[in-house]
């Protein structure tokens, strides 16, 4: 009887939480590294770029985010979720087969329906960003046709070709960074010196995230770094961008992203040497932890707000599918 109670109860909240299905389905705990570069970028024009009357501008940095920024940030995200909605579409067969990412894989929200929510977000950031600059729009344009269109959809799908991979999280990230500089910035020199250790950081994550997926990509065709290559080549690769993220920050004075590959950088020696699965995830994991952790010293509300995102998502993957995402295991 306790059993058929309890059993009831968990179906009510499954239904009760299932309109949230739409939010979640754009995947927000991935909004974290999208708006920690989109906030590096910002923070280091501001420091590297732009001297600040009767300031130092090596050591000023702007303490509070003004509506400028937080606006293009929100129509970020949307278009983001937009991209993360339509990798899940091109990927819903291997996802299938490697049991994650159920929403659309499993039909929960059908592909046809996606294509909407996916189309309304894409207008709405589109329509911002152009309305906003024809140079912020440009940059939006960009990140959509890179990491949504060329990465996931033919006769491109770059997402299945591990060198077009690899170039295309690093482009994203160059264009995320960059997105955040224009804020007060334009296109220099400065900007794409200063971006290259975040998109080497990235393309180490990445490596990285195509080792747990090796057996259903082979099934599936998809020729990521990490089939093509192997464990072993793989790791040793991705720890040469970490170990390249670590001295340019350095030689950059860029405190933003040094001090997060310094203490990321253990995690992928481990993984590296004892190459086991666990190492190799929190080699994914903590890098992203640390840099939001950098970006939360320069601007502390948004601690809340990654607080606030993984506590929701924790709940909501609980109640609906009754398990434990997401989490630093």
């Amino acid at each position: 009887m306790k059993k058929t109670e309890a059993k009831k109860v968990e179906q009510t909240l499954q239904q009760i939480v299932k309109p949230l299905d739409y939010f979640f389905v754009l995947r927000p705990t991935l909004f974290f590294p999208v708006w920690t570069v989109f906030m590096a970028g910002y923070f280091v024009q501001q420091k590297f770029d732009v001297v600040l009357p009767h300031t130092n501008n090596q050591h000023v940095i702007k303490t509070l985010i003004p509506k400028e920024f937080l606006i293009p940030g929100l129509f970020l995200t949307l278009l983001m979720g937009a991209v993360f909605i339509l990798n899940q579409i091109q990927d819903r067969i291997t996802d299938h087969e490697n049991n994650k990412l159920f929403l659309i894989a499993q039909n929960y929200i059908p592909v046809r329906v996606a294509y909407v929510e996916a189309g309304l977000l894409i207008l709405a950031a589109l329509g911002f960003a152009f309305f906003n600059s024809i140079k912020m729009g440009v940059i939006f344009a960009l990140i959509l046709l890179i990491t949504g269109y060329f990465y996931s959809f033919e006769p491109f799908s770059w997402k299945n070709k591990p060198i077009a991979g690899l170039v295309t999280n690093m482009l994203g990230a160059y264009i995320i960074f960059t997105a955040g500089w224009f804020i007060h910035g334009s296109l220099n020199q400065r900007l794409l010196v200063h971006a290259t250790p975040y998109a080497l950081a990235v393309a180490s994550v990445y490596l990285y995230t195509t080792l747990p997926d090796v057996k259903g990509d082979a099934s599936s065709e998809k020729l990521t770094f990490g089939v093509k290559y192997g464990i072993e080549l793989t790791l040793y690769a991705g720890f040469l961008f970490e170990l390249a993220a670590l001295v340019i920050s350095l030689i950059l004075q860029d405190e933003v992203i040094f001090y997060p590959a310094f203490f990321a950088l253990p995690f992928f020696v481990l993984a590296v040497v004892r190459k086991q699965m666990k190492d190799i995830v929190r080699s994914i994991k903590y890098p992203i932890l640390f840099l939001s952790l950098a970006i939360c010293v320069k601007y502390p509300p948004f601690f809340f707000i990654l607080l606030i995102v993984y506590f929701l998502s924790k709940l909501y993957y609980r109640l609906r599918f009754g398990i434990d995402y997401p989490n630093l295991n």
